[in-house]
């Protein structure tokens, strides 16, 4: 038993004086240096989304700041409400009508965007269509795989509805999230439609 440990005791010498040896040298960029530790910034970049309108429209927007989106067709004239919503839910479907006013009462500085939160094979288009038809909708409505693409940039959208109020500029202004009164939209869309 004891030539066990003595054995045992030898092995750890060794390897204690042939590990360490006082001329090895450390690189010195291997070592951490809290003081030298620059926090990681992460860059922003921009990217450009192309939405597909029900009726074969392309609409371009960038979303050119970490709080923005530009939409090539109507940046400098419209305010732009983005309405991430689905076929299947019922907030979604009891604001149409108020949607539907809010874009008659300011459509000459204002649009709404609606972006369908279901994919193309669990919602074809002629049942978007006929949604559209039933309920009235004069706003566009984009459909396919870049409407997921572009839920992810506005904050990987998880509830909805969400609504991504713009203004004329593409600065972000608001966001809404669920059911909202009118009156709650119209205070945000006068201030994005009247900001220069």
């Amino acid at each position: 038993m004891k030539t066990k440990y003595i054995f045992a005791g030898i092995l750890s010498a060794l390897f204690l004086f042939t590990g360490c040896d006082s001329k090895s040298e450390i690189d010195e960029n291997l070592v951490a240096n809290t003081k030298n530790n620059k926090p990681v910034e992460k860059k922003f970049v921009a990217k450009t989304f192309k939405l597909t309108t029900t009726d074969g429209r392309v609409l371009e927007l960038t979303n050119t700041k970490e709080k923005g989106l530009i939409f090539k067709d109507f940046v400098g004239k419209k305010a732009v409400l983005v309405d991430v919503f689905a076929t299947w839910c019922p907030p979604c479907i009891k604001s149409i009508p108020v949607l539907n006013e809010l874009r008659a009462k300011y459509g000459n500085d204002f649009e709404i965007v609606s972006v369908l939160f279901e994919k193309p094979e669990d919602k074809p288009k002629e049942e978007v269509l006929e949604f559209i038809a039933k309920y009235g909708i004069t706003y566009p409505i984009t459909y396919g795989e870049e409407n997921f693409n572009l839920s992810k940039a506005l904050g990987n959208v998880q509830k909805i509805p969400e609504l991504f109020l713009f203004d004329k500029n593409g600065v972000f202004v608001k966001k809404f999230v669920g059911e909202n009164e009118k009156e709650t939209f119209e205070k945000y869309i006068k201030m994005a439609v009247e900001k220069k």
